[in-house]
């Protein structure tokens, strides 16, 4: 299967890019990468991130880390992943241009806020050393899936002309925001919800799927 477009050094070796389709492609088989396989491997990397956060904010409970440097670690984890999540989504390092950048730096610049508030509350004694901060640490670790749907929805309206936009209920229990948002169907690009923005918040596993008209029909993106 021979297909045209195909950019190689993208976020991983073994994968090019079809910027016309929108889609990974096996270097060594030339078939499609599946959807699911792209958003496992974001998953492996959000859960090494997660990790670490969780270690950083160990050493805060412990005493073994500064206030100051548990939020500097943090944010250079925050970096790290949602920066990964973004060129996931746009196909790798080296589709990113710099109006991408700019998407996902606005995007980090958000959970840096989250971050000082965080930061605040446990300085200010509100936010207990205990459970809940672990608890709270990890909806940080969780957070790139909303920065790869977001990058995805973008990169699908302007660079493949989507019009329309479903979210798909992903593999876990569902809040009901994400049963009344899966409920409203097909809508204008851009009009849904993020993903994240509902009660399960960055825990949510939901996706969207794109489509825009053509000559025999809808043209659909590949996730299903």
């Amino acid at each position: 299967m021979t297909l045209p477009a195909i950019q190689t050094n993208t976020i991983v070796s073994d994968y090019g890019w079809n910027e016309t389709a929108g889609r990974y492609v096996n270097l060594s088989t030339g078939r499609f990468v599946p959807f699911a396989d792209v958003r496992n491997a974001l998953e492996l990397v959000m859960d090494a991130s997660g990790i670490r956060m969780n270690a950083l904010t160990d050493s805060l409970v412990s005493n073994s880390i500064t206030l100051a440097e548990w939020q500097a670690g943090m944010m250079e984890q925050i970096k790290i992943s949602h920066t990964a999540a973004a060129a996931a989504a746009r196909g790798g390092w080296a589709q990113m241009t710099q109006s991408d950048w700019g998407a996902v730096g606005r995007l980090i610049r958000t959970q840096y806020t989250y971050l000082r508030n965080f930061a605040n509350e446990i300085a200010s004694g509100r936010q207990q050393l205990n459970g809940t901060a672990l608890v709270r640490t990890n909806l940080y670790a969780q957070a790139p899936r909303g920065t790869f749907e977001e990058i995805r929805r973008r990169s699908e309206r302007t660079s493949r002309g989507m019009q329309e936009e479903r979210r798909v209920l992903g593999e876990a229990d569902h809040c009901e925001g994400c049963l009344k948002q899966a409920a409203l169907s097909w809508q204008p690009i851009g009009t849904l919800d993020p993903i994240g923005a509902e009660e399960c918040v960055t825990n949510c596993h939901c996706t969207f799927r794109f489509r825009k008209p053509g000559p025999k029909g809808w043209i659909y993106s590949e996730a299903e």
